[in-house]
């Protein structure tokens, strides 16, 4: 096959892979971003091959002006995946502080127990 064509075929599966989400994100996010990086290394092992030409064929090529789009396209669809895990990682961090502040409500009081602290020697 064609490396275009297959940089084009490994472009558009891992574009419409990334447009549906992970049904239960708990138990099938693990799975979910193991298939993205298979479908990315792929992709890269196929432009490094590209790269490795004396002269660029994605430059002028019929399939430049749909590459350049699903690229585009995988790489906000990448960005809104990772913002959807940072918030679930901060929301995960508040839900186990609050945990342990419902655990322990005094905590956070640093007190003395009713001893006298003198500052002088």
């Amino acid at each position: 096959m064609d490396l275009m064509k297959q940089l084009l075929l490994l472009s558009e599966k891992l574009y419409s892979f990334l447009e549906k989400e992970p049904e239960d994100k708990e138990d099938k996010r693990d799975e979910y971003i193991s298939y993205v990086n298979k479908l990315l290394d792929a992709r890269g092992q196929t432009i490094d091959q590209l790269e490795k030409l004396p002269v660029n064929p994605i430059i002028g090529h019929e399939y430049e002006v749909q590459l350049r789009v699903l690229d585009k396209g995988i790489v906000e669809r990448l960005e809104n995946f990772k913002k959807q895990i940072s918030t679930d990682m901060q929301n995960l961090q508040k839900s186990k502080k609050s945990e342990v502040q419902y655990h322990n409500p005094y905590g956070a009081v640093n007190s003395m127990d009713g001893t006298y602290y003198d500052k002088r020697k």
